[in-house]
């Protein structure tokens, strides 16, 4: 179908339709460029047409440390599952007089509270340094623990 784009009001027209008012500067565009133009608007970018052309202008990227915050809040939740599991087998181990496997629970769970902060985490500038650091610091705390304790990494599904 037809349609007319104004650049004055950033409405389409189409054609088939009789509008009372509409704008002087109004010229047809193709089909193609209609899609891609609401295609471009509703992904967050912007588009213009240039004496005819269609010019479209991405949306901007996030921001990393928007992108950041938000998958670092992912690492809060699946650390919580594992610091919750560690108590229980820690627990366990305490009560049946285990005080190696107690201790390294220990140590694991403070190396777990500070994850978020620890060098290689925050020294990431992009996501894919961020993810590996972190998979890479899941990774280094459950290889200090005894066999027993893995079982925590396990069941939260963070070890590969």
């Amino acid at each position: 179908m037809p349609v007319r784009y104004s650049p004055s009001t950033g409405f389409f027209y189409p054609v088939n339709i009789e509008y009372q008012d509409i704008p002087s500067d109004v010229f047809e565009v193709s089909e193609a460029d209609h899609l891609a133009a609401h295609t471009a608007r509703a992904s967050g970018g912007s588009f213009k047409f240039v004496k005819g052309a269609l010019r479209i202008t991405p949306a901007p990227a996030i921001p990393y440390g928007q992108v950041c915050a938000v998958y670092l809040n992912t690492v809060r939740a699946r650390r919580d599952g594992i610091l919750n599991r560690l108590a229980g087998i820690g627990f366990a181990a305490m009560a049946s007089g285990d005080a190696a496997t107690a201790q390294a629970i220990a140590t694991a769970r403070t190396c777990l509270l500070d994850i978020t902060i620890c060098p290689t985490v925050v020294a990431a500038q992009d996501m894919d340094a961020l993810q590996a650091a972190v998979s890479a610091e899941f990774q280094r705390i459950a290889d200090a623990l005894p066999q027993e304790a893995r079982r925590a990494f396990d069941d939260a599904g963070n070890t590969q």
